[in-house]
């Protein structure tokens, strides 16, 4: 999907609101610094290739700041690896200062403040990467401060290719290339940041899975927790979701329906619990049918909840 920013139909005391409104859509906030909104070009697109959503932006605005305020505000939960494919820009975050001609790169966490700046008309490919596939990728590395990557050559002309088509071939990505899609960007990014050979980077399928069941755990008392939340949560679509859990030999469904019930268990064989009634216990972990779990927990562990409750009360 392309969205446009159309500067010829907008009224010049209107773009900065309109402008600002596509860029929080795509980016999260920023304050765009511009001489005169008369004069303002913009223009966003945006894709989805492999499951990233990546945007090319370009504008003749001087700065984009996002603030403090910005960063405290938002539940951004991305990094953004950005290459500069027109013009020049020079980034600072965290008193770390970065300056990016045509190919360069660098990669910043949207929970810090960051600004940028420029000389003249400039246009970027800007991928959006969840900062927990980051964290996942390299265990004891966090993107605290804008970091060069030259795209000149070796991994970085690699990666600055492979950004590139990323999102010019976009419309080209099948949905059963979206695993490979993240596995070959995550293995770039671990080599060309810390020189890691590809054998010694986690498989990507088990750090999703990884996630994927950290958000579950999160979430397991919500009645609401469901395919849509997970992925969303993950940042996934909902297919690679099942997808996932069709590898285990499990749907994702019975995973859950399983986790709660043994936490069920452990509460109904605990003494704390006991002023709690069995639908009460059922309840609280999502379950919201009494004849239902007790039918579910008895298909499960060969006995029902109540008889369960009763015997662990007579062995102690």
């Amino acid at each position: 999907m392309d969205c446009f920013f159309p500067t010829e139909t907008i009224k010049a005391a209107d773009r900065a609101d309109y402008w600002a409104d596509f860029l929080v859509t795509v980016c999260g906030n920023f304050d765009t610094v511009v001489d005169d909104w008369q004069d303002f070009k913009g223009h966003i697109g945006i894709r989805n290739s492999g499951g990233f959503d990546v945007a090319e932006i370009s504008n003749n605005a001087r700065k984009v700041i996002r603030t403090k305020k910005h960063a405290a505000a938002s539940n951004d939960k991305y990094c953004f690896l950005i290459m500069q494919q027109e013009g020049t820009a020079m980034l600072s975050q965290n008193g770390s200062d970065v300056f990016l001609e045509k190919g360069d790169m660098t990669i910043i966490d949207s929970a810090y403040p960051s600004v940028f700046q420029y000389d003249g008309f400039h246009r970027q490919i800007s991928l959006h990467i969840p900062r927990n596939l980051i964290e996942s990728c390299f265990s004891d590395h966090k993107i605290e401060k804008a970091t060069l990557i030259s795209g000149a050559k070796g991994m970085g002309a690699i990666t600055r290719n492979f950004l590139h088509s990323m999102y010019y071939e976009a419309h080209e990505i099948e949905d059963q290339d979206f695993t490979t899609m993240r596995e070959m960007l995550l293995r770039l990014l671990s080599t060309t940041f810390r020189g890691d050979a590809p054998e010694n980077t986690v498989d990507l399928k088990t750090r999703l899975l990884n996630i994927i069941h950290q958000k579950i755990e999160q979430h397991l008392t919500d009645p609401e927790l469901s395919p849509l939340l997970i992925a969303s949560k993950v940042g996934i679509s909902t297919r690679h979701l099942h997808r996932l859990f069709k590898l285990k030999g499990i749907s994702l469904g019975e995973w859950i329906r399983k986790r709660r019930l043994h936490e069920a268990r452990k509460q109904l064989a605990n003494n704390y619990f006991s002023n709690h009634s069995i639908i009460q216990i059922a309840f609280f972990w999502g379950f919201n049918d009494a004849a239902h779990f007790s039918r579910v927990f008895k298909a499960e562990f060969g006995i029902s909840p109540r008889q369960f409750r009763q015997s662990k009360r007579i062995m102690q």
